[in-house]
C-alpha cells in the first residue's frame, strides 16, 4: 500500500510539473506571418478601452483575436484609429488614449509607446526618420522624431480636423474634413516636408476626407459633401505636380454614410469607395458606377480594405459600437467568400 501511495504521489508531482511547463506562454512565438492573412483593427467603443487588433488567415479561416493583449498582458488601448506598417513595425494610433504603440508586426509584442496630445488620427512616415501624425480637433499636424519616440513640432493648419495624409515628392497632401463649429471646407492642403509648414491648398469638394495615389502618380481624393447646404461630395482627381484638379466626378446625391471609406488596389488602378453601398471605379473611368459592386443591405459597412494579389475585398460592419462586430472577405466581382466575428468596430484592414 506504502508503495501505491508512493507512486501515486510521484505520478501527480511528474504530471503537474508536465502541465506547468506547457502553460509557460512562448516570448518569441510569431502571431502574424508574411503573406499569410490580413491584420483587422477594431476601434473598439469609446471610453471602454476595448481597442483591439484581429488576424484572419488565409489557409484555413482562423480568427485569432487580441493580438496585443495576448502578446503584452495589457490592453491595447481606447479607440485604435488607424494603422501604418513600416518594415517590420506596426505604428498603432490611438484616438482617445493619446498615443501610438509601436510592435513588432509578428510578434506584437510592444517596442515602444509615443505619447501624441490631443485626439491623434493618422500616421504617416517620411524619409528621414520622422512622421507626421494627424489630430481631430487640434489645428495641427504633429511633427514626430521615430528616433526620439516624441513630438518634435506641431504644424498649425487652419482647419480643426486634420485626417488622411499622402507624401508626393517633397509635400504631404492632407484632408480636412469640415471641422465642428466651422465654416464648410473644400480645401486639400499642402505641407512642405523640408521646412515642415503649411505652404499650399487645392480647392476640391467639401469636407475632403480620404485620398489615396494611382500607378500613374495622381492623387484621388474622396470629400464627403455638406449635407447642412446640400452639397454633395464626390471623387477629385488632381495633379500632384501643379496641384491642378484634372477630373471631377460629383455625386449625385448627399447620402454617403456615416463614415465614407476610399482605398486603391495594388496595381493603382481600381479605386473603391463606400457611399452607403460599395462602389468600384477604375483610375481611367469617365463617370462614376450606376450600380454598386457589393450593396450594404441594412448594414454600415465601416472598414474597408483592398487584398494584394488576389484582389479580394475586404469589409467590416459598424453595428452599434459597442459589441463585436462582421468582417467579410469578397471576391473582386462582389461574391461572398467569407466571414468572421471581429472586435468591436472593425475599421479597417492591413496586409504584412
Amino acid at each position: 500500500m506504502r508503495i501505491s501511495l508512493l507512486l501515486a504521489l510521484a505520478a501527480t508531482l511528474w504530471l503537474s510539473n508536465c502541465n506547468n511547463d506547457d502553460e509557460t506562454p512562448n516570448p518569441t512565438g510569431n502571431l502574424v506571418e508574411a503573406g499569410a492573412g490580413v491584420l483587422a483593427i477594431n476601434e473598439g467603443g469609446f471610453n471602454d478601452g476595448n481597442a483591439s487588433v484581429s488576424y484572419y488567415q488565409f489557409e484555413d479561416g482562423a480568427l485569432q483575436q487580441d493580438l496585443f493583449a495576448e502578446a503584452n498582458g495589457r490592453p491595447l488601448g481606447d479607440i485604435l484609429q488607424s494603422m501604418t506598417l513600416v518594415g517590420d513595425k506596426g505604428y498603432l494610433v490611438l484616438n482617445n488614449s493619446q498615443r501610438v504603440e509601436v510592435v513588432d508586426i509578428t510578434t506584437f509584442e510592444s517596442e515602444g509607446v509615443i505619447e501624441i496630445p490631443g485626439s491623434p488620427r493618422y500616421f504617416l512616415p517620411l524619409d528621414n526618420g520622422l512622421a507626421y501624425v494627424s489630430d481631430l480637433f487640434g489645428s495641427v499636424v504633429h511633427l514626430v522624431d521615430l528616433s526620439e519616440g516624441a513630438v518634435v513640432q506641431g504644424i498649425a493648419m487652419p482647419q480643426g480636423w486634420t485626417e488622411q495624409m499622402v507624401k508626393a515628392g517633397d509635400v504631404v497632401f492632407v484632408t480636412c474634413p469640415t471641422s465642428f463649429g466651422q465654416a464648410p471646407n473644400r480645401q486639400l492642403y499642402v505641407i512642405d516636408t523640408e521646412s515642415h509648414t503649411l505652404v499650399d491648398s487645392v480647392d476640391v469638394g467639401f469636407s475632403p476626407t480620404a485620398l489615396v495615389q494611382d500607378a500613374g502618380g495622381m492623387i484621388w481624393v474622396l470629400c464627403s459633401g455638406d449635407f447642412d447646404l446640400g452639397a454633395p461630395g464626390g471623387l477629385y482627381q488632381l495633379d500632384p505636380l501643379d496641384k491642378t484638379v484634372l477630373r471631377s466626378f460629383p455625386f449625385p446625391d448627399n447620402n454617403i454614410g456615416f463614415a465614407p471609406r476610399l482605398a486603391i488596389d495594388e496595381a493603382g488602378q481600381q479605386l473603391y469607395y463606400t457611399k452607403i453601398d460599395l462602389y468600384t471605379l477604375p483610375v481611367d473611368a469617365n463617370a462614376l458606377p450606376s450600380e454598386p459592386v457589393i450593396p450594404a443591405d441594412g448594414r454600415d459597412l465601416y472598414g474597408l480594405g483592398i487584398e494584394p494579389g488576389a484582389g479580394n475585398i475586404w469589409l467590416g460592419e459598424a453595428g452599434d459600437y459597442k459589441s463585436r462586430q462582421m468582417i467579410y472577405r469578397y471576391s473582386k466581382d462582389g461574391s461572398l467568400l467569407d466571414s468572421a466575428l471581429a472586435g468591436v468596430a472593425p475599421s479597417g484592414f492591413y496586409f504584412y
